[in-house]
């Protein structure tokens, strides 16, 4: 295919020669004939640069800029097989010329791309947003307008110009990047030639496969991020000057302020008239649960619906974990250097640790509880507490019940034991609920010496309800500490920290590592995070850090995105899966259960240790008029709700504690609504099947939902996690025609094929009564 050549307009700054910019397409085989030509319009050895990408974040398009001629290179062919161009050896030699300067907007992308894609390395390139935007800014309007010049910069452009298009103008779109790209980087010249280049043709193999895989991954997570929230918020609004006051009804759905953001807020309405009007306006601040929004005209009228329009800005540990990436690509000893990301990443390179002071002994194993650790248990809490360097980096296997939170609880207790007080620990969990359980769990035997450092987003308003029992051992965000004197008096000598994982990259809390410094962090629930997600603790505490411990369950909920992006926990790691400590004696459910699980998840290696045993302990609830009703892109089953809400009267009715959990997030608002209108309690009863991992009631209710499709019992590893909550009982309800037809072959079907037949089904919700006993062994009639 011969090059082709076309004009297009060029809108992006305005006043700037050119208006009219040559864009000369050619396929990735024959860009050595197009390539001379075009080098011939590079002034001052500067050239920009540009990605387009397709699906699963594929570089499509790479252009190539002169002030005067973009050369864009189409690096892919629909149906030609795998997809791919041969590779022509010319663009290999341009990349790689270290006398042509290139310069791209996000040059780890690009970097990590053409090697990840194409094997191709490149030299002598530069990123223009380090050059003008402090960590966290990347990407912000006021770095592009930075970069470009604020007042040439096309206002109606700028909002979605570095977006990767989705229509058919993407060519042009990669073509007019890669111009501004060169533009930008003569613009600012002088700050550019301070910033250090990337030349991956320094990187073996298997270090620049991990950063453009990381870099890669990290993009394709991005790219999950919704451009549209839809806030749910009560009916009622204030005006006030130049703007309207919300207040959120749903802390999942809630206004969030992210510094650098370029995100707005849309506001649908009804006119006085019936007519319908939309306001646009930014954020301007959020407490608790409401939020202040200044808007663009009068604010009078039925609000209909109102969404924040745009991608969040990145997080606190997005932007560090953009910064030791690049890094890496510009010095790749930052990775080499470090023996937690050997261990992780690099098996087979031989790790050095950092001696641990002689002076530190390993604690002996101290666990004030009325239940005795049990052999597996006790085995992991001493693997936690050696000094051994092949206890480094540790695994511990937790199914459901098995005492992840008691090892966590008796490694603190053990630890604290030391004489001296130097040594510390920081317990770490995804999520704050994981956190607080953790507390709660040190709380139960009487050790208190701890503090939890929570965000005011998930506190105030929110959660405060959570934290009443330990309201002294909490440090909000707003009143973190400003100094270390400040934070000796808050601490109060305090050794043990718990926080999530996002808060260990948080700044705020540097005058609490000044004295708690980080040397052993325990991540709970480590099966729901990224592997990739560590990476900023291992370079912020590397001069301290001594020991990583992972607890989790890969059986249970994976990380986030997974579904659609490779995500990868540090148990899909097969040196470090092969070494994990397996805890093998659940206390949670009732035999019938925990023996079902141990067989269908676990290979049989799981043990219960239960009073429980009749089979009873579950029972199936017949709704047969019940029926899936899609709901946007989920689901959710009215018939269902009317059921759950029956049964959770008459458990309430008796004093029964219970939970209610549900596949699909419109069914658990349904829930939650239904309760608030029968007076029932409704605070914290209604939860996601994804929320709820860690969790356990006596009795849990479980609507299933579907009644057609197996939807969400196709994943067994979140099924395990909804018929693994209770302590005394369950009660699903759903469909029978369903659970012995389709869903007959998932995990709740293979729990209902494991009880007698005459125990399981609840045959009529009409004929209950308050008295009625769901889990009373059913009467077994004789024989006449």
């Amino acid at each position: 295919m011969p090059p082709a050549s076309r004009y297009i307009k060029q809108d992006v700054l305005q006043g700037i020669s050119p208006s009219q910019i040559l864009v000369v397409n050619c396929d990735l085989s024959n860009v050595g004939k197009a390539l001379p030509s075009f080098l011939d319009t590079v002034q001052g050895n500067g050239t920009g640069l540009a990605l387009i990408y397709e699906t699963r974040h594929v570089m499509k398009y790479l252009a190539i800029a002169s002030r005067t001629q973009v050369l864009v290179v189409h690096m892919y062919r629909e149906g030609a097989k795998q997809g791919k161009i041969q590779n022509d050896s010319s663009l290999q030699a341009f990349l790689s010329d270290a006398t042509i300067f290139k310069a791209a907007f996000y040059v780890d992308n690009m970097a990590s791309s053409l090697f990840f894609d194409h094997k191709l390395r490149i030299d002598n390139a530069k990123d223009l947003f380090s050059a003008v935007a402090p960590q966290g800014s990347r990407g912000s309007l006021e770095a592009l307008k930075a970069i470009l010049g604020g007042d040439l910069v096309n206002k109606k452009l700028i909002h979605s110009f570095l977006d990767n298009p989705s229509g058919t103008d993407k060519k042009e779109k990669c073509a007019l990047q890669a111009w501004a790209a060169c533009y930008g980087a003569s613009h600012i010249s002088d700050r550019l030639s301070s910033e250090p280049s990337i030349s991956t043709s320094i990187h073996d193999q298997k270090t620049l496969t991990f950063i453009a895989s990381s870099i890669r991954l990290m993009s394709r997570v991005d790219a999950l991020k919704p451009t549209r929230v839809k806030h749910d918020v009560e009916r009622e609004i204030k005006q006030i000057d130049k703007g309207l006051l919300f207040t959120a009804q749903r802390y999942k759905t809630k206004f969030r302020q992210h510094g650098q953001s370029n995100q707005h807020i849309e506001i649908r309405m009804h006119g006085s008239d019936g007519k319908p009007i939309v306001r646009t306006g930014k954020l301007k601040s959020v407490k608790g649960k409401q939020a202040t929004v200044c808007i663009d005209g009068p604010g009078t009228g039925l609000i209909k619906m109102v969404e924040t329009v745009g991608k969040e800005a990145p997080t606190l540990a997005e932007q560090w974990k953009t910064t030791i990436l690049l890094d890496a690509l510009r010095n790749p000893t930052s990775l080499i250097n470090n023996p937690f990301i050997n261990a992780l990443w690099f098996p087979e390179t031989r790790v050095s640790w950092a001696a641990i002071p002689r002076t530190k002994q390993c604690p002996a194993l101290y666990f004030p509880s009325e239940r005795k650790l049990n052999v597996s248990q006790e085995r992991a809490v001493q693997a936690i507490l050696s000094n051994k360097n092949d206890h480094r980096v540790l695994l511990v296997h937790g199914p459901p019940g098995t005492g992840k939170t008691t090892v966590i609880a008796a490694s603190v207790t053990s630890t604290m034991q030391l004489p001296g007080g130097k040594s510390t620990l920081w317990l770490t969990a995804q999520s704050n609920v994981a956190v607080k359980n953790i507390a709660e769990k040190l709380a139960t035997i009487g050790f208190f010496d701890f503090k939890i450092l929570v965000s005011k987003d998930f506190h105030f308003d929110w959660h405060e309800h959570l934290y009443q029992k330990l309201e002294e051992r909490v440090l909000r965000s707003d009143e973190f500490p400003e100094s270390v004197v400040v934070a000796e008096r808050m601490l109060c000598g305090a050794k043990v920290i718990l926080c999530t994982v996002s808060m260990l990259s948080s700044e705020k809390i540097a005058p609490v590592i000044a004295l708690v410094p980080v040397q052993t962090i325990i991540f709970d629930e480590a099966s729901q995070i990224d592997v990739t997600d560590y990476l900023p603790a291992l370079f912020r505490f590397k001069s301290t850090l001594r020991k990583f411990v992972f607890i989790g369950d890969d059986k249970q909920l994976a990380p986030y995105g997974s579904n659609d992006v490779p995500i990868k926990s540090i148990f899909e790691h097969p040196h470090l899966r092969r070494k994990a400590i397996f805890l093998d004696t659940q206390y949670r459910m009732p035999v019938p259960i925990g023996s079902l699980i141990s067989k269908k998840v676990y290979g049989g290696h799981l043990k219960t240790c239960h009073k429980i045993s009749e089979s009873a302990c579950c029972r199936f609830v017949d709704v047969r008029n019940g029926v899936e009703e899609s709901k946007g892109h989920s689901w959710r089953n009215v018939r269902q709700v009317d059921a759950v809400i029956k049964i959770a009267g008459i458990l309430h009715a008796q004093g029964k504690s219970f939970r209610i959990i549900t596949p699909y997030d419109p069914q658990r608002s349904l829930l939650e609504n239904s309760l608030k209108q029968t007076s029932l309690p409704w605070e914290d009863k209604c939860f996601n099947v994804d929320s709820f991992q860690g969790n356990e009631d006596d009795y849990i209710i479980v609507s299933i939902v579907r009644t057609n499709k197996l939807g969400f019992l196709n994943d067994q590893r979140r099924v395990n996690v909804m018929l693994t909550r209770c302590k005394k009982g369950m009660i699903i309800c759903t469909n029978r025609a369903f659970i012995e037809g389709p869903a007959a072959k998932s995990l709740v079907g293979a729990l209902y094929a494991s009880l007698p037949a005459h125990s399981v089904w609840v045959k009529s919700l009409q004929t209950l009564t308050p008295r009625f006993d769901f889990f009373a062994p059913p009467r077994v009639t004789a024989p006449s």
